[in-house]
Order: C-alpha cells, then structure tokens, then sequence
C-alpha cells in the first residue's frame, strides 16, 4: 500500500512526460476521479462525462490500481471517499493546474510573450496604432491582443488577471490598480451637423435643460454616469436623458440621426463620423485624465508600450 500518494502523483506525472498516450491516460483517469467525487456517484459522473457506468467504475478501479489505494468505499447504492481519496482530491487540482501552467508557458515560449490590453476606441484608439507600430518594432516576439471594451469591463478583467493592462479613465477611487497618465482630455457636446448649436462655438450648459440627452450605458460607464452627473447638479440642471448606448460607435450614429446630443471626451474629430460637431460647454466641465493602469506587474514589455503610448500623447 501506498502511504503518500501525492508523492506518487508526481512519479506518474514524471513517467506521463516520457509518453504522449501514458499521459493522456492518466489525466483521463484523474478526471474521472474528480468528477466521481464532485458528482457523488458512478452514475451522475457516467452521465456527466458521457460514459458508461461499468467503463467509468473500471477507469477509477484502475487508478486504485495504479496507486496501490482504495479511493471510494462501496456500499450496496453509495459510495464515500477515503481519507486517501482526500488527499488524491487536492493533490489531483494542484496536479492539472500545473499542467495547464506549463501548456500555457510552453506555448507562450513558442509563440512570444502575450500581453492582453483593454482600451476605448474613442479614449485610446487613435493613440494606439502608432505606439503598437513603434513597440512592434522593439519587441517583435510580443503579441497584443486587444479587447475593445467599456469602463467597467476593463477594470474587472486588469483586477480578476483576465487583461494585463487597460487604457481608459482613471479614478483616485479605483483599488487595485496603478495608473499611469498619459493625456487630459476637455469635454465637448456632441451634435449633429444639422443641429441649431452646430454653428456656435460654445453652448451654454442651461440651454442643455430642453435637449434630449444621449449617453455611455450606466452598467459599464458608471464613472460617466458619475462625472456628467455631478457636473449637471453642480449647474443645477436635470437633463432628460432617453438613450444609453454600449460604446461610442452606436452613440455617435444616434447623434448623427439627430436623436439626441451627448457629452463626450474630446479626442478630435473622427474620420468615421464626419457629421458630428464637438462643441465646447460654457462652463467647461472637469477635463478627464486618460490613463495606463494595472494590477499587478505588467512586466518590461508592457512598460514599453505605455511608454509608446505616452510618446504620441
């Protein structure tokens, strides 16, 4: 009998790398295990995992085998686990979230380091082609994957690790992640070219009082929700608000249709939307700060590409 079968773990794990059909093998049986244990029958995890009760009952029997243990204890119409079978539990997890860690890493090796970046196209996009070219050029092994994202998404995935850096808004509230600025952008209202404020220079904020007002989703813009907000309350002004929009494409199409105007942040004008017309707001509100932020340690490559990013501020 086997007293220490995490130490036997690591032999097979040992003995799985010097063959691709052994490895297989015994990862299948590993999961199976696990599945027993997390679905409390042979018959639940024989459905779970497609499989015949009488193939799933020899698949476990040959693990014990393997190890030297009894996992289960069988009764007439259950089965419980061993103290061993405990052990082989939290060992087993550990065992395949290694093995994961090393696909990952192996892979990353030989395709080049990924960095995941989250950004707003109308915060980030046009400063993100010339820095993506330049850091290219410096860092040829590196892949940027892009996720074009809101607010809220982008701080979620940089805390939870799904996204190694994000380029948006930053907030003194955020916890949890480190900000770099990069640019102060001013508001502007966003209207379209046929609008009567399209010929002014700037707009008096009281005269947004009777405007149908458009703005960012409060789910995934809530520090927007948050600063237009508090700069109508500061006027004393309760705008009509009737559309909320996930991002900046669908809200500058509304404008354009003539459907309402908007706050936005002013990164000059946008190709795609040549009907918009920016204005500037009398009072101006807060200018907002564009910023890198992370979570943890985006590493020298990621630093790098802040640094492009900051170059064509």
């Amino acid at each position: 009998m086997l007293e220490n079968p995490s130490t036997h773990l690591l032999s097979l794990l040992a003995r799985a790398s010097r063959g691709g059909e052994r490895w297989r093998m015994d990862v299948d049986k590993v999961k199976a295990f696990l599945e027993v244990v997390a679905a409390g029958s042979i018959t639940a995890a024989a459905g779970r995992l497609g499989m015949t009760q009488p193939g799933l009952s020899r698949r476990i029997r040959a693990l014990e085998e393997e190890l030297g243990v009894d996992l289960f204890e069988r009764g007439a119409h259950s089965i419980s686990i061993t103290p061993a079978g405990r052990v082989l539990e939290k060992e087993a997890r550990k065992w395949l979230s290694l093995s994961a860690q090393i696909v990952q890493k192996v892979r990353a090796t030989g395709l080049g380091e990924l960095l995941r970046l989250g950004y707003a196209p109308s915060l980030a996009g046009h400063l993100l082609g010339p820095a993506l070219e330049r850091f290219n050029q410096i860092h040829p092994r590196v892949r940027v994957q892009l996720a074009d994202l809101s607010t809220a998404e982008m701080k979620a995935g940089v805390l939870s690790g799904a996204l190694d850096l994000i380029v948006t808004v930053s907030d003194e509230k955020d916890r949890g992640i480190v900000w770099q600025p990069l640019q102060t952008r001013p508001w502007r209202l966003a209207v379209p070219a046929t609008h009567p404020f399209s010929k002014l220079r700037k707009v008096a904020v009281a005269r947004l009082a009777e405007e149908k007002l458009l703005m960012f989703a409060r789910e995934g813009y809530p520090d927007y929700w948050q600063r237009v907000g508090d700069y109508f309350a500061s006027q004393r002004i309760s705008p009509r608000v009737i559309g909320e929009f996930d991002g900046f494409s669908s809200l500058a199409m509304a404008i354009e249709a003539g459907i309402g105007v908007a706050l936005v942040a002013d990164a000059g004008r946008d190709r795609n939307f040549p009907a918009l017309r920016l204005l500037k707001l009398d009072p101006e509100p807060s200018p907002i700060c564009v910023s890198a932020g992370w979570s943890r340690d985006p590493g020298p490559a990621a630093r790098v590409l802040v640094e492009e990013i900051r170059k064509g501020t």
